[in-house]
């Protein structure tokens, strides 16, 4: 992910544990990490190894940090309210890889990939959600729906942990 992109959707959070998900031989591969936003909501992000190696460390327990949120999108569309929220789930459907997270928000920006390609599969979207801001994909599938920036959405997915500072 591009420095200039983190810096638009990267916003505090309180780190407040993990939870080991992936572990083979004594070693954690993948985790979940508690998170506390500005309202006080917690929920928890899957923290895997994008990067080579999980993002958050025992020593960033208790500390506020500086974040920036993935979603992998199991379901999406517009919505006429102008709510901003994120509500924490455990499963949805039989699709379970993960804490997945329902978010209602406001489309801040819409990137559209430079590869032709890849535009023709899927556009990456900002997300506001009140407390914070979400890097969506938005697949091929849902074109129809024709999104733009100050489209109200409501998504479900998994949200992945990205970065962290």
């Amino acid at each position: 992910m591009k420095n200039s992109l983190k810096e638009k959707i990267k916003f505090f959070t309180r780190i407040l544990g993990t939870e080991p998900d992936t572990e083979y031989m004594n070693r954690v591969y993948t985790q979940f990490t508690l998170i506390e936003f500005k309202n006080g909501q917690k929920t928890y992000v899957f923290d895997g190894a994008f990067e080579g190696h999980m993002l958050c460390t025992a020593d960033m327990i208790g500390k506020t940090k500086e974040i920036v949120l993935v979603m992998l999108v199991l379901s999406l569309e517009r919505v006429a309210s102008e709510g901003k929220s994120i509500v924490p789930s455990s499963k949805h459907g039989d699709n379970y890889f993960g804490p997945i997270l329902s978010v209602n928000g406001c489309i801040e920006e819409i990137i559209i990939q430079d590869d032709p390609k890849n535009a023709k599969r899927w556009q990456d979207a900002i997300v506001d959600f009140g407390v914070g801001k979400i890097l969506i994909e938005i697949d091929k599938k849902y074109f129809h729906l024709q999104l733009k920036e100050g489209d109200y959405i409501h998504i479900i997915g998994r949200v992945d942990l990205r970065g962290i500072e």
